[in-house]
């Protein structure tokens, strides 16, 4: 049985991720070409699935990391191409910085930031379910 605030949390996060892929899309998304076999964005349920961003959150305990339990952000870009790491780079920024910017208004009362951790960038702070 899952939690009712913890549904809302991810769910807001899950919105928030999905205008971020919005974004990316619209600014870097001629930047190299989507790999054949995704489809084009706006295509699937879920920007996760198509067009050429996807970012995938996932809770970790936090063992092994400097800011505990969090949701590790990965975000991949899905091409056949080689991806230049200047590239890589600049979506990355947008998105943690998209982050800092939308995340007290997503989460009002909330302290959350995004830092880069051990293997990418961590979205952690208060996650309490009350």
């Amino acid at each position: 049985m899952r939690n009712e605030q913890l549904e809302a949390f991810e769910s807001t996060l899950t919105q928030l991720l999905h205008e971020i892929d919005h974004a990316l899309e619209a600014r870097y998304g001629n930047a190299v070409t989507r790999h054949p076999a995704r489809p084009a964005q706006g295509v699937t349920a879920s920007p996760q699935y198509d067009g050429l961003f996807a970012i995938v959150p996932n809770f970790s305990a936090g063992i092994g990391s400097k800011y505990g339990p969090g949701y590790a952000l990965n975000l991949r870009i899905a091409t056949l191409c080689t991806v230049d790491p200047d590239l890589q780079k600049a979506c990355e920024a947008f998105m943690v910085d998209t982050l800092r910017k939308r995340l007290p208004e997503c989460f009002p009362g909330r302290t959350l930031k995004v830092e880069q951790d051990v293997h990418g960038w961590k979205l952690f702070g208060d996650l309490s379910l009350n």
